[in-house]
């Protein structure tokens, strides 16, 4: 009797404590890479950033394009992803090509516009404000 206990604990720890570190690096993993890897589509906002804060606006707004061409070409792949979080970064980045492409853009709604998106390809986890 003793054995048999012995061997099912010999077992059932070791099978524990895998599927409790593959839910857990499952669910870390899904966490830190919820849409995959946004960084050329960040580079671009912190490019557009730029260029708002120096005043630039014809140049932020073609650039702008550059992201929104980006992210219309990744739909496919990002928004099967995260449909919630995908559509976050969508509202946020509406906003921005909004505030930047107006007719007279006003660099402080240009500035916050641009600083929410890049809040949201950083963590898409919340909607934007």
């Amino acid at each position: 009797m003793k054995q048999v206990l012995l061997a099912l604990m010999l077992i059932a720890l070791p099978v524990a404590g895998f599927s409790g570190f593959q839910v857990y690096v499952k669910s870390a993993s899904a966490a830190s890479t919820g849409l995959g890897d946004l960084s050329p589509l960040k580079t671009i906002i912190a490019d557009v950033q730029t260029l708002a804060d120096k005043g630039d606006m014809a140049a932020a707004a073609k650039r702008i394009t550059d992201f929104e061409s980006a992210w219309d070409e990744g739909e496919t792949a990002i928004r099967p992803l995260n449909a919630g979080y995908w559509g976050n970064i969508d509202q946020a980045s509406d906003a921005a090509l909004k505030a930047v492409r107006a007719p007279a853009p006003v660099p402080d709604k240009v500035k916050t516009s641009l600083a929410m998106l890049m809040a949201e390809l950083t963590d898409p986890t919340k909607p934007p404000q």
